[in-house]
């Protein structure tokens, strides 16, 4: 109730209003998230696990062809860790918005002058955030195990922006079903038939390795282009090439996912 009141205080006009509802809704979002702690812990366990486990269970695949220039698996198996870890941070973010539908949260938002748009603003820059959080605790944890980062510092934030912009063009891949069929059962069904596209990548193993159908499929999976930008950031630097490929597959990600997320939004809410 208390960000219902402070976004009808802000008159939700402007940039400034819009800003201002924003960063109160996103806040609220934050929170209701970091207060169970088993929802961050959930989120990083998987890719914990698969790093030290995997890195150690196959450290001697790097002599096989396709891994040339690879010092050690740890190093090739992070940057997977960290996009599982965001894909994993995102995959609740429409049954969070189906939670205030349910609660009757977004009908209070709606009798105030709060622009709609604020609403998902606030959750896509806590997705962001959290996804950032969430992609800085699995790269410490690889630093710990004995990788590093080629590009130092400032390969080590672009790593974390990427994280976070690849988690609010991935959140679509939950919202939008949620807001189309307002039903939690679907949506978390849907967001799991997504898990294959993650193991499907280059997570593992390279392009190289990998049978020619699936390297086909490569072609249009977005979760191997930003993995590849991560890795090319740990392993070699900061090269304007290698991290054009991710931008792109992130902005044309977001685009076509948010563009439903809204427009089934705006139905929500009319």
């Amino acid at each position: 109730m208390a960000v219902v009141e402070r976004t009808r205080e802000s008159g939700g006009s402007g940039i400034g209003g819009f800003l201002y509802e924003t960063y109160w809704l996103g806040l609220r979002t934050f929170k209701r998230f970091y207060r169970v702690t088993a929802n961050p812990v959930s989120i990083i366990l998987f890719p914990i696990i698969q790093l030290v486990v995997f890195s150690q269970l196959f450290r001697g695949i790097i002599v096989l062809p396709g891994f040339e220039g690879t010092d050690s698996y740890l190093a090739y198996l992070a940057p997977g860790q960290i996009v599982f870890t965001v894909f994993f941070a995102v995959a609740w973010s429409g049954g969070s918005l189906l939670i205030d539908y349910r609660a009757g949260y977004l009908d209070k938002l709606r009798a105030t002058p709060a622009n709609r748009y604020a609403i998902i603003a606030g959750e896509l820059v806590t997705l962001f955030i959290e996804a950032v959080i969430m992609s800085a605790v699995i790269l410490a944890i690889t630093l710990v195990l004995g990788a590093s980062i080629a590009s130092g510092i400032p390969g080590a934030l672009i790593i974390l922006l990427i994280a976070g912009a690849f988690g609010v063009a991935w959140a679509g891949t939950s919202m939008a079903p949620a807001l189309l069929t307002r039903n939690e059962q679907a949506t978390g069904t849907i967001a799991f038939l997504f898990i294959p596209i993650a193991f499907l990548s280059t997570a593992f193993v390279p392009e190289a390795m990998m049978p020619d159908w699936l390297r086909t499929l490569n072609v249009i999976n977005p979760i191997s282009y930003v993995i590849e930008a991560i890795r090319s950031l740990m392993s070699e630097g900061i090269i304007l090439e290698d991290l054009l490929p991710a931008v792109v597959s992130i902005v044309v990600l977001g685009v076509l996912l948010h563009s439903v997320t809204l427009w089934a939004f705006r139905r929500l809410t009319a």
